[in-house]
């Protein structure tokens, strides 16, 4: 039932460490994936990277705000492999001004954020309903902090450096908790809409990942979570296999939350 084999995935935010793991598990079950990101070459570098483990991978350059790089991409791929079995939004947009302080957050900032993250997944979701057949899969990737506000203790004094090239202090901004949780609604709609047609559509809701945070950030994260360690990328593989699977083929307008019991408590 996890077998994959004859299926194609595709999964923006491509160039992604998550994106590349959730590749890898699907591809190794059999899939063909395709990567798409923002940039074309990241994602032909991470499509590379995936073939280099055997697997049949493809990237492509989208701009998940643009609809007529949305539909060139689900062309691409039907041209690629003929059909278009799964679709995972995976992306978290971080335009500059990302980390700044509520107080400070400009429109333009917010409008970008929400516009690959959420409105993205709209213009995602219809298309991939004009071409999911009968047993198609769509996840969309949450966060806890769509369902539980941030923890500001962990940030207060603890972030250190933030690791993602900026000058602003790491934090959650309110524009990715505003669009996390709104993707949540749309799984629950969708889920309801498309049911008759045997579409499925759920959400994969990941706790943090360590990633270059300092130390004194990843202990902070790791004593707020009852499993007493951060995530690993390979700690959601096994997730999405069963997201996008028949394994999962009477599961939709669910919220699968692998966070290592943060949301417990």
């Amino acid at each position: 039932m996890f077998d994959m084999t004859g299926r194609t995935v595709i999964i923006t935010g491509g160039a992604g460490k998550l994106s590349q793991s959730f590749a890898i598990a699907l591809g190794s079950a059999g899939a063909t994936v395709a990567l798409a990101d923002l940039n074309r070459e990241r994602a032909e570098h991470a499509a590379t990277t995936v073939k280099d483990m055997g697997i049949d991978a493809l990237g492509v350059g989208c701009d998940v705000a643009s609809e007529a790089d949305i539909k060139q991409l689900f062309d691409q791929v039907q041209a690629h492999s003929g059909r278009v079995d799964s679709l995972i939004h995976n992306v978290m947009n971080k335009p500059e001004n990302y980390y700044a302080s509520f107080e400070t957050y400009d429109k333009p900032t917010w409008e970008m954020v929400l516009g690959a993250n959420l409105t993205g997944a709209f213009i995602l979701c219809r298309e991939a309903a004009k071409r999911l057949g009968r047993g198609g899969s769509v996840v969309l990737t949450g966060s806890v902090y769509g369902m539980v506000g941030p923890d500001q203790r962990i940030y207060q004094g603890k972030g250190g450096d933030n690791p993602y090239n900026t000058s602003e202090p790491l934090s959650t901004p309110a524009a990715y908790s505003a669009s996390k949780a709104g993707l949540l609604g749309l799984v629950r709609h969708l889920a309801a809409l498309w049911g008759s047609k045997g579409i499925r559509i759920n959400m994969l809701t990941p706790g943090g990942i360590e990633d270059g945070q300092s130390e004194t950030f990843v202990k902070a994260y790791s004593d707020r979570t009852p499993l007493k360690r951060m995530a690993s990328w390979e700690d959601y593989q096994g997730a999405i296999l069963l997201l996008c699977s028949e394994a999962s083929r009477y599961m939709t307008g669910a919220n699968l939350v692998v966070d290592g019991g943060w949301t417990a408590w």
